[in-house]
């Protein structure tokens, strides 16, 4: 039994040695299949955009931004909101007297409310109600026992230093247009991340076209291989000439692994940016380079990026917060003068609601009115923000121009990137019918003789360098309008 399974093994070895030495060397390709993904993720243009804008951690983390500054506007505001206090104590006190009299003892009960905040004048305003209930023994006192009341209103007004509604609202109406900012960050991220996702669409597209095009020539170089081996056989050609063509042969399996690889690596980076898993997927592609359209004038694409792009509205908002704090900056300047006044009625009995009825009669009343100025020696701290806050102002209007001169040096780039690469399209097809025309002609040559395997080999390499050409002009142009999308401030 033993001696017929080790026959069986040396026959089947005998076997596969036969199988494999009957393909001539050189004219096959020797690639191994790699393992196949768990799904299949067909994939357009518009696919891309969404997830990416969905699924990319980089636009995630800026979306955030936004949030954050929603909540400075709620500090911001904190500024004016009112404060009511309550306040419940009781106290009491008894003490010898040094007269010829008994000890006397007081006891008191104070229950106060009060209302107390900042309105958007500035104006600092505090309505107090305040009520205590007495009891003692003092023979010094008419009443023993009795209820006091009292409400009243004081306001503190700036009138230099911190007066007016604009200059109140400074801290406020700069984190608005932070958050403002914030926003046009997160749409220009958006963009630029979403810009970035189709060019690698593209990228993919053209490196599988080389794949194409490297097995276009890799099953041109198996094919001549035959033909030689088929004109050595037949007495018409030296047996050197296989060496070239199987030389010819392994150079373009070689290629063929790179493209490969190159191919590979492409659709990971643009798994990558989708945030999708790199191994269990694979990308189909479904969306096709456009055809090639003659861009609008270079004057409309400019205009268009001054309204769209981000960055540019960014910058007219944070030139904006500079000339803000240089305004307030200014008036903080000023002496800090305050016109303060007050009302007050109050009400004493020994009921409650006696008091209370005092209270309202107005026939308890006072009032102050008065003047409190304040006058800095140096001013340090407020010269120093002030001349911060100016030269900040200075330097965001030089960003704001230099941003001015690049969107209009990107947009002739563009502009020029794109009519180039509807010129490249056509100059590519042109190339290509040539060539495919120069290698029907050669092939035809050379099957009558007339030409060598290297020109052949030449004519080949070119066909296939203009199939892979033919097809990248049109996924770099798909790529140039993407760009002169980006550089407007719009999505592909």
């Amino acid at each position: 039994m033993a001696h017929r399974i080790k026959l069986f093994l040396f026959l089947a070895v005998i076997i596969v040695f036969v199988l494999i030495a009957r393909v001539p060397p050189g004219c096959f390709s020797d690639t191994l299949p790699s393992a196949l993904p768990s799904h299949t993720l067909p994939l357009t243009v518009d696919d891309v955009i969404r997830l990416t804008i969905e699924k990319n951690t980089g636009i995630e983390t800026e979306g955030y931004n936004p949030k954050i500054s929603e909540a400075d506007i709620l500090v911001n505001k904190g500024e004016f909101d009112p404060s009511l206090n309550l306040g419940l104590d009781e106290t009491y006190d008894r003490q010898k007297q040094s007269l010829d009299i008994n000890s006397t003892a007081e006891g008191q009960i104070d229950y106060n409310v009060s209302l107390s905040g900042k309105a958007v004048t500035g104006t600092l305003y505090e309505l107090k109600w305040q009520n205590y209930r007495y009891n003692g023994n003092s023979p010094f006192l008419n009443l023993y026992s009795y209820y006091s009341s009292g409400l009243s209103l004081t306001l503190t007004q700036p009138l230099l230093k911190g007066f007016g509604v604009d200059i109140q609202l400074t801290n406020l109406n700069v984190a608005k247009n932070t958050l403002q900012m914030k926003k046009h960050a997160y749409g220009a991220a958006v963009v630029a991340k979403v810009s970035e996702a189709v060019k690698d669409y593209w990228d993919l597209v053209s490196a599988r076209k080389a794949i194409e095009a490297a097995a276009t020539a890799l099953t041109l170089a198996q094919k001549t291989c035959d033909e030689v081996n088929a004109r050595i056989k037949a007495g018409m050609a030296a047996p050197v000439d296989i060496y070239s063509a199987e030389a010819e042969t392994a150079v373009r399996e070689e290629a063929v692994l790179e493209a490969e690889k190159n191919a590979k690596n492409a659709g990971n980076t643009l798994k990558g940016i989708m945030n999708i898993e790199l191994a269990d997927t694979s990308l189909e592609i479904v969306s096709r380079p456009p055809d090639p359209a003659l861009p609008p004038p270079l004057e409309s694409i400019v205009q268009q990026a001054y309204q769209s792009r981000q960055d540019y509205q960014q910058a007219l908002l944070n030139k904006k917060n500079k000339e803000l704090l240089a305004s307030y900056y200014k008036n903080q300047l000023l002496p800090d003068l305050n016109a303060v006044a007050s009302y007050g009625q109050s009400g004493l009995n020994g009921q409650y609601h006696s008091t209370i009825d005092d209270l309202t009669s107005g026939n308890y009343f006072s009032w102050k009115f008065g003047l409190v100025l304040n006058v800095p020696i140096f001013n340090w701290k407020n010269r120093g923000n002030l001349m911060k806050a100016d030269f900040e102002a200075r330097q965001t209007d030089a960003a704001l121009r230099e941003i001015k001169k690049n969107i209009e040096l990107e947009a002739a780039e563009a502009y020029n990137n794109l009519t180039y690469a509807i010129k490249k399209i056509k100059a590519a097809g042109k190339s290509l019918l040539a060539a495919e025309k120069l290698l029907e002609a050669e092939q035809g040559k050379f099957r009558a003789g007339l030409s060598t395997l290297n020109d052949l080999l030449k004519f080949q390499r070119d066909y296939a360098a203009a199939v892979y050409d033919e097809a990248k002009s049109r996924a770099d142009y798909a790529k140039s309008l993407v760009e002169l999308n980006r550089v407007q401030g719009l999505l592909p």
